[in-house]
């Protein structure tokens, strides 16, 4: 394989990349909290965009409150994870099962 081979091969990875950059930062997924009344909507950069909190949890105990909103994040970001996971390996073609490095 030659020099501009292997330049070809790296301007088409670069391409590849971006492309899928593009694709996971469309992203947007919504978690939520046990009871439901707790959402967090989070990109594919896993930047929370929103979290909205039901009426019903005015008088809750601030304890509660947070454990709450900590359950409705982390569904979020297992969410948007599997979604990139997802989104990647289709991108790259991959065969289903393997997995990717990250």
């Amino acid at each position: 394989m030659g020099i501009m081979d292997k330049m070809k091969q790296a301007k088409d990875m670069y391409g590849s990349m971006k492309k899928m950059q593009q694709e996971v930062d469309k992203i947007l997924v919504e978690g939520s909290s046990k009871n439901q009344l707790i959402t967090v909507m989070v990109n594919g950069k896993h930047q929370i965009m929103s979290i909205k909190i039901d009426d019903q949890l005015q008088n809750l105990d601030l304890r509660e409150l947070e454990k709450q909103t900590m359950i409705a994040c982390n569904d979020a970001l297992v969410k948007v994870n599997k979604e990139i996971k997802s989104k990647m390996g289709s991108m790259m073609n991959l065969p289903g099962g393997m997995k990717l490095p990250f």
